[in-house]
């Protein structure tokens, strides 16, 4: 009687559906955990590199924090001088590394076009179009 119930089309199709059923879900369950173990993998990696920049940027911290880093920043932007020595300002001459950057130059001609009146502007760009030529 058992044999018979086990052997029945309805119950085979039962055991073939729980069969698949379980299948699936094993399958989506190995996924998942792939998937995840791939973005944990590439979270440590990122971390990995947060470190590292962290690092540099203590490192840079601490350099910072000396006499010398101190000494140069104060030389190079406000000009100034140890005892013994003198500084001599040329005029027309400008020497700080900000001013002689190719950025501060472009800065510095838009800023010279933009000061123009408009009637100027538009005389430039009809007649002398090279003149008035900026990339941006």
């Amino acid at each position: 009687m058992l044999k018979k119930i086990l052997s029945s089309k309805i119950v085979v199709f039962l055991e073939i559906f729980v069969l698949l059923f379980f299948s699936f879900r094993i399958g989506d369950e190995f996924l998942r955990r792939r998937s995840s173990e791939e973005e944990v993998s590439k979270l440590e990696e990122e971390i990995e590199k947060l470190k590292s920049k962290n690092d540099d940027l203590g490192a840079f911290l601490e350099y910072t924090k000396t006499d010398s880093f101190v000494e140069q920043e104060a030389r190079k932007k406000l000009n100034l001088v140890q005892g013994g020595e003198s500084l001599v300002l040329m005029p027309g001459v400008d020497v700080t590394d900000s001013q002689e950057s190719p950025a501060y130059q472009e800065d510095q001609d838009k800023s010279d076009i933009l000061s123009e009146s408009n009637i100027k502007l538009w005389w430039k760009y009809f007649f002398d179009y090279n003149s008035l030529w900026m990339e941006e």
